[in-house]
This record gives C-alpha cells, sequence and structure tokens, in this order.
C-alpha cells in the first residue's frame, strides 16, 4: 500500500505545474541574472598584494625569521603579502575598517593571527602561518631527538620551507567571487522544499482541502499516508536540486570545487530540512493557504538576505554579532557549508553546519508528526 501511495503521490506532484516552476525553473533563470552579473568578478587579480598588519608584543624568538618569511612569499614574482608594523588597537581600527585582511600578533611564546571575515586572502594568511609554525615544531623536535640531523640535507630543505612558503594549495579550490554568489543561490534553491511541504500538508489535512477529506476517510494508517507524501515530494525536490546543480556548474561555469559527494550530501539534507518545515508550518499555522505561502515567501527572503545574498557584509555581521542566528538560518547553513567545502584544506567546522541542519529536520519532522496523530475532526 506504501508503493501504492508513493506512486500516485509522485504524479500528482509533477503535475503541479506552478509548483515545478516556483522550484525548478526559477533558480534557473536566477542564475541566468547572476551569471550576467557577476561573471567579470573573477577576472581581476586576487592577490595582488595581501595587507597585513604585524603588532608586537614581545620578544619572540622566532619574529625575524617570521617577518623574513613573509617578505619572501611570492607568486610569480609578485610579493604576496604586504606587511605593516602596528600597535594592537591600531591594527584592530585597521582590520574593522578594511585596511587589512588581518594581523599577527608576535608575543614572546606564540604568534596567532586575528581575522573579523572568511574569504580567499584570509585563508592565505592562516595557511602561511599554520605552515610556519608547523616548520618550526619540526626543527625544534630535530633538535631534542636527533640533532645529528640539523646538519644534513633534510635540515636544509626544511630551512627554505621557512623561507619560501608555497601558496598553490592554500585552499581547497583556485578561488572564484562568483560562485560565493551562486552558494547563497543554491542555499536560497534549497528552501524551495519548503513549498513542497506545505502542499502535503493541504492534502492531508480535512480541514484544509477535499484532497484531506478524501485521506481523512481512507482506510488508510495516516503516519504511512504522510511517510508516503513526504517520500513523493523528497523524490521531485531531491532530483530538481540535483540538476539545478548540474546547470549551475555545467552550463553557467560555476566552479563548487571538487568535494562533490559532500555537495550532493548537503542538499539532499536541506531538501529534506526544507520539506519538513514546510510540513511543520503546514500543519501548526491555522490561516488560509495563500497566507502560508505568503509567509513562506517572506521566511525564505529574509534567510537569504542574512545568509548574504542581497549584501554580503551582513554575513558577516551576523557572524560577529549574532552568531546563533546564523546556525539556526538554513540558507546560511546551506551556503556557508558550500563555501567551506570549496575554500577550506580543513573541514571539520564543516560537519557543525551539517549537524545543525539534521537538528533542525528532525524538529520539524517530530512536530509535524505528533500533530498528525493527534489532529481529529468532529466531522467532515
Amino acid at each position: 500500500m506504501f508503493t501504492h501511495l508513493y506512486i500516485y503521490r509522485l504524479k500528482v506532484l509533477l503535475k503541479d505545474k506552478p509548483l515545478m516552476f516556483w522550484t525548478f525553473m526559477f533558480p534557473v533563470c536566477m542564475g541566468i541574472f547572476f551569471t550576467a552579473a557577476f561573471s567579470g568578478l573573477d577576472d581581476r587579480t586576487y592577490f595582488d598584494q595581501v595587507p597585513v598588519g604585524i603588532v608586537q608584543e614581545g620578544n619572540n624568538a622566532h619574529s625575524e625569521t617570521f617577518i623574513e618569511t613573509m617578505n619572501a612569499l611570492e607568486s610569480d614574482g609578485t610579493k604576496m603579502l604586504k606587511p605593516v608594523t602596528l600597535t594592537k588597537e591600531q591594527a584592530a581600527k585597521q582590520l574593522d575598517d578594511g585596511d587589512i585582511y588581518g594581523y599577527y600578533v608576535l608575543s614572546d611564546s606564540d604568534i596567532s593571527l586575528n581575522l573579523n571575515q572568511q574569504g580567499i586572502q584570509q585563508s592565505l594568511l592562516s595557511t602561511f602561518l599554520d605552515q610556519f609554525q608547523q616548520a618550526q615544531k619540526t626543527v625544534a623536535a630535530l633538535q631534542q631527538e636527533a640533532p645529528e640531523l640539523l646538519a644534513t640535507e633534510l635540515a636544509a630543505s626544511i630551512g627554505k620551507q621557512q623561507n619560501f612558503i608555497q601558496v598553490a594549495n592554500k585552499t581547497a579550490s583556485k578561488g572564484s567571487t562568483k560562485s560565493f554568489f551562486f552558494f547563497t543561490l543554491v542555499g536560497m534553491s534549497c528552501m524551495f522544499g519548503f513549498f513542497w511541504g506545505l502542499s502535503n500538508t493541504n492534502d492531508e489535512q480535512a480541514n484544509q482541502s477535499a484532497n484531506g477529506i478524501r485521506l481523512s476517510m481512507a482506510p488508510q494508517n495516516k503516519i504511512s499516508i504522510v511517510l508516503a507524501n513526504l517520500a513523493a515530494a523528497f523524490t521531485v525536490f531531491v532530483t530538481e536540486l540535483y540538476i539545478i546543480l548540474a546547470i549551475f556548474r555545467f552550463v553557467y561555469q560555476v566552479d563548487f570545487g571538487t568535494r562533490w559527494n559532500w555537495i550532493l550530501l548537503t542538499c539532499t539534507i536541506s531538501a529534506l530540512t526544507a520539506i519538513s518545515m514546510g510540513m511543520c508550518i503546514g500543519n501548526l499555522l491555522k490561516v488560509p493557504l495563500d497566507q502560508k505561502i505568503s509567509l513562506g515567501v517572506t521566511f525564505q527572503i529574509v534567510c537569504s538576505f542574512l545568509a548574504g545574498m542581497m549584501v554580503p557584509d551582513v554575513k558577516y555581521l551576523i557572524s560577529k554579532y549574532v552568531p546563533i542566528l546564523g546556525q539556526i538560518n538554513p540558507v546560511n547553513l546551506v551556503s556557508e557549508s558550500l563555501y567551506k567545502l570549496y575554500y577550506y584544506e580543513n573541514i571539520d567546522s564543516f560537519y557543525i553546519n551539517l549537524i545543525c541542519l539534521l537538528v533542525l529536520t528532525i524538529i520539524f519532522v517530530l512536530l509535524s508528526f505528533v500533530y498528525e496523530r493527534r489532529a481529529q475532526y468532529v466531522s467532515v
């Protein structure tokens, strides 16, 4: 019976042309406008020179080596970094003003990096510090455990690594500004699953539609109907998302990086999150369907705005002052996940985003099922 319900619900959803347009064709059309607006962003040079502050707070034994290595960092004969010596107050102010991308603090025992946002330049600064510290630890270990190796070619090669650090693998991908805007578009597209979940609840509740009346009178367990409808909506929507990603990648030439297994998993989980959210809102709100759709559209636009689609600086302000808002914003979770998969070598923080999406999904599904089990009607 479940298979029967699933197949027929699948046919019903595929015949819903308005929903097929808004959940599939609309993101594809938006992609055309994004391509026209942002295609020229990747033609400029990203690493002319990255201004970075140097704050001396003590007599660090490696300060001189660190600054020499920084000055020696080149790409195609061009200096990569432009260090500026500042006080900590000056560095903090210039960082907030956008005059520098970050600043290193050289204390007596440590070298730390201060950033206020994420980007290609910030990733370069972080990778530079990580490689320098790794080289220093290697030399220190040799001095303690095998000092005789310090006179060999191995030590010489480590010294060269200290004085020149390759930046070819500074990020997971080569870098594309256009990709950032498409990441938020993918996040917004994933939230269109809200409407599939809303359509399901409208057809399941006897107090909302004629279809709901017929289903309520059918000699079939209500939970099996809900699960069949959920599975059908998920099948349709996740297929749409995969096709949208393919169009973005191969038609619009958007660079998503190489971690496609994680990208597809992120979109799959977000599809389930959006559909379950639509089911939850459709069940809990006692207003006409048109008003629910309007609320859904408004919610989606607000989430996209807070994720930086219209104004990228908003995303930074949210992460700095109201980080919890970014962790419960589905659009932000998806776009930031794609961003981390694209730019970061270490993706530990990416897993946190997936966990947040899964937690939201579980909450929405549980609320929907609790409501469905308790729904009763005096007459139909």
